[in-house]
């Protein structure tokens, strides 16, 4: 059995990385900015799968490399539901940080005799403060603690680098983004901290349209699908590192099918090679059709129930209605007239399905499933429930 370069669960090592060149041109200009002493931040959006994690996984790579102390923030949803919360995880997850940089055991001792002087909230005393007079609290206690951190490490380090992933999460605390807004519009005067928050795409629509001096403070730059050109880099990149080639028609077929989207190019490929006999080097349109049902039933089952899964009832119901539209981008008003639900009453059902990533929303007033492929799955869900 011989290895497979292709893995859909874990984002590609940044030596791998393709593509997202004017993402990281404005990384690199927002990083070269802060380091010397003009912090810039910034916003990458993208629906489920379109490459969010990996390009703050080269962002840390890249950052690391102009000596810069990074902290990857994910997974945290559950530990953070109030701006308190997010004071203390930010306070204690730097400090965690920077101690696992140290190696020497004499300036890890040394590192904890100070680390002892930045103090989290942990709760408050006095339970009748306001949400307003805690926010302040909490934006004072972030603002004096990272501006302390910073004194301790200038010397060692040229900036720092707080990465966000799954910035959705934090639209969903009260008031959070406007909260990190103004503590690193303060800490920036006489601090180098560098921001950049990463989310669904519904997240570039709340910022935009919700919170423009957010916007201002994140600029949003929203991740589109590859390209053929990045999609044959790609696989043909990754094919190389086990002496394997593809037909240029596989690779076509493959961009056909994902629309360019990442995780699906990427599980299409991992299919695809598994097709492969032990005594075959080269990958043709054989093995794309022998893995092709394959390919269809676990992008289904990984993929696109896991999506459709936690949509409300009666989203669900206007969804496999839209369907019958028979076309991936509608107007809203072409919705209403389907499903015969007035206006008023249908959009907060699309809005939800806007946010958990089933439709996206490219322009006003217009919607779009989000990929082919799950216009058919959504396609048998609606036969199966008509049986």
């Amino acid at each position: 059995m011989r290895y497979n370069p292709f893995n859909p669960q874990m984002p590609p090592r940044p030596e791998n990385f393709v593509g997202r060149e004017s993402e990281l041109e404005k990384f690199e200009y927002n990083l070269l900015q802060t380091i010397h002493g003009s912090p810039l931040n910034m916003s990458i959006t993208g629906n489920r799968g379109m490459g969010k994690t990996a390009i703050l996984v080269k962002m840390e790579q890249i950052a690391k490399k102009n000596r810069c102390l990074v902290f990857r923030v994910s997974n945290y949803e559950s530990l953070i539901e109030n701006v308190t919360d997010l004071t203390n995880y930010l306070i204690l997850g730097l400090k965690n940080e920077y101690i696992a940089t140290m190696s020497v055991n004499s300036k890890i001792m040394q590192f904890g005799e100070w680390a002892s002087t930045l103090k989290p909230i942990i709760t408050y005393k006095d339970a009748t403060l306001s949400f307003e007079e805690k926010t302040i609290t909490a934006q004072t206690i972030l603002r004096n603690n990272f501006s302390a951190f910073w004194e301790k490490v200038k010397n060692e380090y040229s900036a720092v680098i707080i990465l966000v992933d799954e910035a959705e999460s934090l639209d969903r605390v009260n008031g959070a983004l406007s909260f990190l807004r103004e503590v690193f519009q303060r800490l920036s005067h006489n601090s180098k901290y560098m921001v950049v928050l990463a989310g669904k795409f519904n997240f570039a629509e709340r910022m935009s349209e919700s919170f423009s001096p957010l916007n201002r403070s994140f600029p949003i730059f929203p991740l589109t699908p590859f390209n053929e050109s990045e999609t044959n880099t790609y696989i043909t990149k990754m094919l190389s590192s086990v002496d394997v080639t593809i037909h240029s028609e596989v690779i076509k077929k493959i961009q056909e099918k994902s629309e360019g989207h990442p995780y699906v190019v990427v599980e299409m490929s991992s299919l695809v090679f598994n097709s492969l006999q032990d005594n075959e080097q080269t990958i043709t349109m054989k093995h794309f059709e022998n893995a092709y049902p394959k390919i269809i039933f676990e992008l289904e089952k990984d993929f696109f129930n896991p999506m459709f899964h936690p949509v409300s009832p009666k989203a669900k119901a206007i969804l496999l209605k839209l369907v019958q539209i028979n076309k991936k981008r509608f107007l809203f008003k072409e919705a209403v007239k389907l499903t015969g639900i007035e206006r008023k009453n249908i959009a907060p059902y699309i809005q939800e399905l806007v946010r958990k990533g089933c439709l996206n929303k490219p322009e006003r007033a217009t919607y779009e499933f989000f990929h082919k492929l799950f216009i058919d799955f959504l396609e048998k869900h609606a036969i199966s429930s008509e049986e």
